[in-house]
C-alpha cells in the first residue's frame, strides 16, 4: 500500500495535471481581445476611434433625393439631419473606410441611384433585391435609398445584419400566443431603432386601430410591475413604440407594431435589409430547441415577418410602401436567390445546403425583382480619384510621377475595371 501511495503522489517540484503551468513557453500566445482590454480589432478600432477628425473637409454638394438630377455623377454628403437617422438605422458599415472622410460620402450614379429612386417613385415593382459583385456599392446604394425614404416622409425599418438574429447569441423564448420563437432583447433594440430613426411627426400621424395592454417593469423600482394601456384612436404608433414592455411581452409588442403598419394608409413604409444573402443561404439558425435540433428561421418571429412581407402574405395598405434588400459579397452563395428570381431552373436533387426550396417559392410568389449594380465606368472612377486627390488621400509622389489620364487608367485596371472598394484599397492601403 505504501508503494502504491508513493507511486500515485506527484513528484516533488512538479505541478499536477490541473495546476497552472509555471514554466516559460516558446510558443506565441495571442492576446485575448475583450471589451475591457487595451487592444481592439482593427476594423472596430477605426470605426470608433474618431480618426476622421483629421480628414480634409471639402465643400461637397448635399444629396437631394427629391431632385436627384442636380447631383448626378457628383460625390455628395448627406444632409446633416439625415446622418443621425442613417446612423440609427445602421446604414453605414464598418468596412467602408469612412474614417478617411469627415463624414460618410457617396457618389450619385445615374445607372443606380437615379434609376432605383425613380423605380420606387414611379415603378410598378415595390419589392427589389440589390445584387452585384462584392465592393461595387450595394450597401451605399441602400443608404441612399434610406435618405430618399427619410426625405419622402416614409417610415423606415432597416435590418442591417441578419446574422445578429440568426447566430444564436441572443436570448430567445417560445411565445405560446404567437406560436413562434421570439428574441426579447434583439426585438427590443429593433423597436428602439424604429422609434429613434423616424421623424416624431411621422410616427404621430398613425393612430392606433386597436386597444392594447402591456405589463412592464417600473424603471424606478424593478420589483414593481406597471400596466400600460393604449387606446384606439387616442394613442399613436409613437406611443406603442415607446412602451417599455416586460421581456415576455416584447414579441407581442412587435407584432402589434407590424399590424398597425400594415393596416394604416397614411404613411408609406420602407422596409430594408442589408446582408440579405446571409438569411437566404442558411435556413436553419444556430438556435436549438428542447430536442437539441436547430430551429428553422421561419419559426422565429422576425424571420417569418420578413418572408411574409416578401411573399405578399403581409401587405402594406399604403401603395407607396416598398421592400428593398441588398445581398453581400461576404456571404456564401447558393441557388436559392437565382431560382427565386427566375434566373435558374429548380434542381430537385440538390441538397438544402445549396438550395432552400421554401425560400425560393416565397420569392417567386412575391414577384421579387432583381436590381443589379453594375461596375463603375472610367468617368465615375475619375470622379472618385479627383475627390480622393482633393481629400489628400492620394500621395503626392504618385500624382507627380504620372499624368492624370495615366493614373486613372492604371487605377481603373487595378480596381478590376470599375470596383470602387478595390480602387480605395489600392490607394489607401497600398504603399510603395
Amino acid at each position: 500500500m505504501g508503494a502504491a501511495v508513493r507511486a500515485a503522489a506527484p513528484a516533488r517540484g512538479k505541478s499536477q495535471g490541473f495546476a497552472k503551468k509555471t514554466g516559460t513557453s516558446s510558443g506565441f500566445t495571442r492576446k485575448k481581445i475583450s471589451p475591457g482590454s487595451l487592444y481592439k480589432n482593427w476594423t472596430d478600432t477605426v470605426h470608433t476611434a474618431r480618426l476622421n477628425s483629421n480628414a480634409v473637409n471639402l465643400n461637397l454638394p448635399i444629396m437631394k433625393s427629391q431632385d436627384i438630377s442636380e447631383n448626378l455623377n457628383k460625390v455628395t454628403y448627406f444632409a446633416d439631419t439625415t446622418y443621425k437617422t442613417l446612423h440609427h438605422l445602421g446604414s453605414f458599415r464598418k468596412d467602408q473606410r469612412n474614417e478617411l472622410f469627415p463624414k460618410p460620402i457617396s457618389l450619385v450614379r445615374e445607372s443606380t441611384t437615379k434609376k432605383l429612386i425613380d423605380e420606387l417613385k414611379n415603378g410598378t415593382s415595390k419589392k427589389l433585391i440589390i445584387t452585384g459583385e462584392p465592393g461595387v456599392g450595394k450597401s451605399v446604394l441602400l443608404s441612399q435609398v434610406h435618405a430618399y425614404g427619410l426625405e419622402s416622409n416614409m417610415l423606415l425599418i432597416n435590418i442591417s445584419y441578419p446574422e445578429s438574429f440568426l447566430n444564436g447569441r441572443n436570448d430567445f423564448m417560445f411565445d405560446e400566443s404567437l406560436k413562434l420563437y421570439t428574441q426579447p432583447m434583439y426585438t427590443k433594440e429593433l423597436i428602439r431603432k424604429i422609434l429613434k430613426a423616424n421623424k416624431p411627426e411621422v410616427l404621430e400621424k398613425i393612430p392606433l386601430t386597436k386597444n392594447y395592454k402591456f405589463t412592464g417593469a417600473n424603471s424606478k423600482d424593478s420589483g414593481h410591475t406597471a400596466t400600460i394601456q393604449l387606446k384606439e384612436g387616442q394613442h399613436t404608433l409613437s406611443n406603442l413604440l415607446s412602451v417599455k414592455a416586460n421581456p415576455q411581452n416584447v414579441g407581442i409588442q412587435f407584432q402589434a407594431v407590424m399590424e398597425e403598419l400594415l393596416a394604416q394608409e397614411k404613411v408609406p413604409v420602407l422596409f430594408t435589409i442589408d446582408n440579405f444573402s446571409r438569411f437566404l443561404t442558411k435556413a436553419y439558425t444556430d438556435y436549438r430547441n428542447v430536442k437539441n435540433q436547430q430551429i428553422y428561421s421561419l419559426q422565429f418571429q422576425l424571420g417569418k415577418t420578413i418572408m411574409d412581407i416578401i411573399s405578399g402574405d403581409s401587405r402594406f395598405k399604403n401603395k407607396r410602401s416598398a421592400f428593398v434588400a441588398a445581398i453581400s459579397g461576404v456571404d456564401r452563395t447558393n441557388k436559392t436567390l437565382p431560382v427565386g428570381l427566375g434566373k435558374l431552373e429548380e434542381d430537385p436533387y440538390v441538397t438544402r445546403y445549396h438550395y432552400e426550396k421554401k425560400f425560393a417559392d416565397l420569392l417567386k410568389r412575391g414577384r421579387v425583382e432583381e436590381f443589379e449594380v453594375p461596375k463603375w465606368s472610367k468617368e465615375e472612377i475619375r470622379t472618385l480619384i479627383n475627390f480622393y486627390r482633393d481629400s489628400g488621400i492620394i500621395s503626392g509622389k504618385e500624382l507627380d510621377s504620372k499624368t492624370p489620364e495615366q493614373y486613372t487608367d492604371e487605377k481603373y485596371f487595378v480596381s478590376g475595371n470599375g470596383n470602387p472598394r478595390e480602387l480605395l484599397k489600392s490607394i489607401a492601403l497600398s504603399y510603395r
